[in-house]
């Protein structure tokens, strides 16, 4: 049974990809990379569980497949469903206040990368995660991104080089994350590049290399042990030493369960069990907790007013003697699971329609469309694997730090407002030179006067 519902999975996974063997728009869109991603995230790795029975029991496991398969289809299904719907009026903004806010967010990104490298992190290790001031500095300094983004899409519509200074030094950071083994702004940046040239090159991805580099995430991802644990050695030492451990050994299902790879699916399959027993669901609540802990710095608060924000919930999971390792998730579907049972599919359902919404406007070249998709694409793709809260902590972050720039920015409906690529430049350049032609270009008025008299009359 467990095998036919993988089955199923995966031929849901894989037909939410076939429309981008002949649709080459259809490549960069949410049920596509959805598709590809948990093929390898989710897929593998339940594969290689099914074949350990004495990790999960059956009904566990079938449990989850199901709940995958409901997940996929959901989502599937709310990106589908923004097709017939009314399209929104697009916000209109002002590219001269679009260049100051991004400026502005680089350089806040900026200042507290700085700051948070002054200073030594603290670790949590009952939690797996970093605490005190430091990552209140790490939060800060995300938000250069988004000014580097805005910056991105800024300058392939006005071709400014000058915009690059505010890109080149978040591409460095993008380059640092990726030789210390960070997956997640790995293939950010890789998505970020992709959707820059499809909008405004219309170059779509070719289909081929579309799969070769999910193939190489994979590889990536699975390895991202011996990534880390050669972090300080030279460059070629590193390379050496993946290539030394037979990297694609991981992807195979004795590697995946020798080395453990299932684990995240392994930790849904063991909370979803524990939370149907206990019947404590968390109805959403857990989304405002996850803000509260992630956004009110309990050094500035004091802990305990931190912590009489948050909702208290029952883990039925501790209850049952269960406890993941430090440092993995439960997937995102397990998370819909204990917050509404099998209908918390509706979740991802909600996650489809708003990656739509965002796709639509983003084709229709608005700029505050693209830069969300922009920034949203990989964290949605990534809800199945890892966790749902994130991408809700992240329309916070960007709602939070680039929400009152980006209103300073916009221009009110009916208002005039320049445009921008190079018909927007030539139209600046038109009106500097009527300000600085001389006021008067035609014959004086006592001229004009004469001229306009009948033929044989005398001038006054």
């Amino acid at each position: 049974m467990n095998w036919f519902l993988f089955g199923a999975f995966v031929m849901v996974a894989a037909a939410m990809v076939a429309p981008a063997i002949w649709r080459k728009e259809y490549r960069l869109q949410f049920p596509c990379l959805a598709g590809l991603t948990v093929l390898y995230q989710i897929a593998l790795p339940l594969a290689s569980l099914n074949t350990q029975p004495g990790e999960v029991s059956t009904r566990s496991l079938a449990r989850f497949s199901v709940m995958a398969i409901l997940c996929l289809l959901a989502a599937w299904a709310g990106y589908e469903w923004r097709w017939g719907s009314r399209h929104s009026s697009l916000v209109r903004f002002d590219p001269r206040r679009l260049v100051a806010s991004a400026l502005i967010l680089v350089a806040l990104g900026g200042y507290f990368t700085w700051r948070y490298s002054a200073v030594t992190p603290d670790f949590d290790l009952e939690k797996g995660g970093m605490t005190g001031i430091g990552t209140v500095y790490l939060t800060l300094a995300f938000v250069g991104r988004y000014g580097a983004i805005l910056a991105a899409i800024l300058f392939m519509r006005v071709k400014d080089w000058l915009l690059l200074v505010l890109v080149l030094p978040q591409l460095s950071t993008y380059y640092q994350l990726f030789l210390i083994g960070r997956r997640s702004p790995t293939g950010e940046i890789m998505v970020i590049i992709c959707l820059l040239l499809f909008f405004y090159r219309q170059w779509a991805i070719p289909f081929w290399l579309m799969l070769l580099g999910v193939f190489g995430m994979a590889v990536f991802c699975f390895n991202i042990g011996t990534i880390r644990a050669t972090v300080e050695h030279p460059l070629r030492e590193r390379i050496e030493a993946v290539r030394a451990g037979d990297p694609l050994d991981s992807l195979t299902l004795e590697g995946m369960v020798r080395d453990r790879q299932f684990v995240e699916v392994f930790n849904a399959a063991k909370f979803m069990e524990a939370k149907e027993q206990g019947g404590h669901y968390t109805y959403g609540l857990h989304f405002w907790n996850q803000l509260v802990f992630g956004y009110v710095p309990a050094q500035i608060v004091g802990r305990e007013f931190k912590e009489s924000l948050r909702f208290p919930l029952t883990d039925d999971a501790q209850e049952a003697g269960f406890e993941k390792s430090t440092g993995t998730c439960e997937t995102g579907i397990g998370e819909a699971f204990m917050a509404y049972g099998y209908f918390g599919c509706a979740l991802f359902f909600v996650l489809g329609a708003f990656m739509r919404w965002a796709w639509e406007g983003a084709m229709r070249k608005n700029i505050l469309h693209q830069f969300v998709t922009m920034l949203c694409t990989l964290q949605a793709v990534l809800t199945f694997s890892t966790q749902l809260w994130t991408f809700v902590n992240l329309l916070v972050s960007i709602a939070m730090f680039a929400g009152p720039l980006l209103w300073w920015s916009h221009v009110p409906s009916g208002a005039a407002v320049a445009r921008d690529g190079p018909a927007g430049l030539r139209e600046r350049r038109l009106k500097w030179r009527k300000r600085e032609s001389p006021r008067s270009v035609g014959p004086k008025p006592a001229v004009a006067k004469h001229l306009e008299q009948p033929e044989g009359s005398r001038t006054p």
